[in-house]
């Protein structure tokens, strides 16, 4: 299994250094450099040679988008055939489609919008792999959308979309919040591409986990023990990335063999 740390441009020598295998970044913040900036991060990424194999949050909205009144998923068109393909220059192949409140529906009338949304989907799908792509429907916690927060509904929704190259990954987090069985892990195991952990007892706050914590982590981490893919710890901006990431391996080699 591979352990990466979330961070922002910012932080990316940070996670190097503090011995993590990737990092993980936000994409927003990619797509937003200007042409100088972008082709100095590039080559900055390929000098490091430390791969970013996992772009967070497809897109900088915060507030309800896709079930609104007068919604058109073609208005996002130019913004993420532009995204892909930046992030796909510096490594990035797996896209994170959170976005919570864009994905809030609005009210009991909202679902019937769904049609409109795996458009957008499919939509999505076929510009993320034109750069050879996976796009990973991240299922959310009741705090922090409406919509989707269970791998099986969102497995439904990828069902409903029928592309070859969307999953979904799975959130300690969200799984806490949902009440979702850790189970879920393994009866989706074929759609599931990526794991999220961090402390997920508190809110808003998102503690970096620690074998210290007043949570017990095995019962999750045993799920994973099919699993070989990526796993990040996503918390909050670390003060000492050394120490947040001695914590992380700590963490991963104590519940692994629990």
């Amino acid at each position: 299994m591979k352990l990466g740390g979330f961070g922002f441009i910012k932080d990316y020598d940070h996670i190097k250094a503090a011995g993590f295998d990737y990092a993980e970044l936000d994409m927003p913040e990619i797509e937003a450099l200007s042409d100088e900036g972008f082709a100095s991060f590039r080559a900055h990424v390929q000098e490091a040679a430390f791969p970013i194999p996992t772009g967070a949050r497809i897109l900088p909205v915060k507030e309800p988008l896709f079930f609104v009144p007068g919604f058109q998923e073609t208005s996002l068109e130019s913004y993420l055939r532009s995204s892909c393909k930046k992030c796909g220059e510096v490594g990035i192949k797996n896209i994170l489609f959170g976005n919570g409140k864009a994905r809030w529906l609005v009210d009991e009338g909202s679902i019937k919008k769904e049609a409109i949304f795996i458009s957008f989907l499919r939509m999505l799908c076929e510009i993320a792999g034109e750069q050879g792509q996976e796009i990973l429907i991240e299922p959310l916690g009741p705090k922090y959308s409406n919509y989707m927060n269970t791998v099986p509904e969102a497995a439904r929704v990828i069902n409903k979309a029928n592309m070859p190259n969307l999953f979904v990954m799975a959130d300690l987090r969200h799984f806490v919040w949902s009440k979702e069985p850790f189970e879920d892990i393994v009866r989706y195991k074929d759609l599931v591409r990526h794991i999220h952990v961090d402390y997920p007892l508190s809110y808003p706050e998102r503690k970096y986990p620690s074998v210290q914590d007043d949570y017990d982590y095995a019962p999750f981490f045993r799920q994973l023990r099919i699993y070989d893919g990526t796993l990040t710890i996503e918390a909050d901006i670390p003060a000492d990335w050394s120490a947040a990431g001695a914590d992380a391996r700590e963490l991963l080699m104590a519940y692994r063999t629990k």
